[in-house]
């Protein structure tokens, strides 16, 4: 079992969760614990059945070329992210889109947070795919995934309530996909 793979994807693979949070904390719009824990529960749940879909795709492959697909796959997830991130730089000419909606309620409603969570699922989808291709552990990264979904959730709530400067939330495709390229070259490497 490698902790360190299985710590690595649950961080990159959440990193989005930070910017919701945090976008959601510069309109003083609060997610609440119970929330908080629906959002991190549906991709917790997309998580684990992504990750169980590749393992048993991978019976049908051979051998060591499982571990070479997932990891090329990170690798190529994680560039992905680099290059939106770099093409949206581009595109925007410095302007902020840290927000997701115009909404100023003072709290995300439990319909709001059951989409907001499948969608952060989607993004974990292709991951956890190529991470079992890569031979990660599928329990202990889909727990990790719950915790870092929440913690990122929660942080970046709280950092965009009270601080807002939103250099975080405007580098964090950046800062993902540098950690599932290295995600990926640690996997092929082992």
């Amino acid at each position: 079992m490698h902790i360190i793979s299985a710590l690595l994807f649950g961080i990159s693979a959440n990193i989005d969760a930070f910017v919701v949070g945090f976008s959601y904390g510069v309109k003083r719009q609060g997610i609440p614990f119970l929330t908080n824990l629906i959002i991190s529960l549906i991709t917790f749940l997309g998580t684990l059945v992504s990750i169980s879909l590749g393992t048993a795709a991978s019976a049908f492959l051979p051998g060591g070329s499982t571990k070479i697909a997932g990891s090329l796959l990170l690798i190529l997830l994680g560039l992905y992210y680099c290059i939106k991130f770099i093409l949206e730089k581009v595109r925007a000419q410095g302007s902020d889109k840290a927000a997701l909606s115009s909404q100023s309620k003072n709290r995300l409603s439990k319909k709001e947070a059951a989409a907001l969570g499948l969608a952060l699922t989607v993004n974990n989808a292709g991951m956890g795919i190529g991470a079992s291709f890569a031979g990660i552990h599928f329990l202990l990264t889909s727990l990790l995934t719950l915790f870092f979904c929440g913690f990122f959730l929660f942080t970046g709530n709280r950092i965009g309530t009270r601080w807002a400067p939103g250099a975080l939330g405007r580098v964090a495709d950046l800062l993902s996909g540098c950690i599932i390229v290295i995600l990926g070259v640690y996997e092929l490497m082992l």
